[in-house]
């Protein structure tokens, strides 16, 4: 069996539950957490990480943009910006 024939099969599956459920995801939700204590199994739920001691500051707040946020600069002297386009009407 390829991988893709699993995926296939997967997928197949995944819709077959929403759609007996009629794509609601409360139902879905319900009918899993109940499939979890029919098992009989103890489901494991990890908090979530908290970020490495001495990890440096930059890295610990999200990433920033890199993009000028002030108008272009011309490249050279004798160019002048472009203007942008008027919005057209709908």
């Amino acid at each position: 069996m390829s991988n893709g024939d699993r995926l296939q099969e997967l997928r197949a599956w995944r819709d077959e539950f929403a759609r007996s459920h009629g794509y609601d995801l409360r139902a879905m939700g319900e009918a899993l957490r109940e499939l979890d204590n029919a098992a009989g199994k103890k489901v494991i739920r990890g908090e979530p990480r908290l970020p490495a001691v001495g990890m440096p500051a930059d890295k610990k707040t999200p990433n920033k943009s890199h993009q000028p946020t002030e108008a272009a600069i011309p490249v050279s002297p004798t160019l002048k910006p472009l203007e942008a386009a008027p919005a057209a009407e709908r």
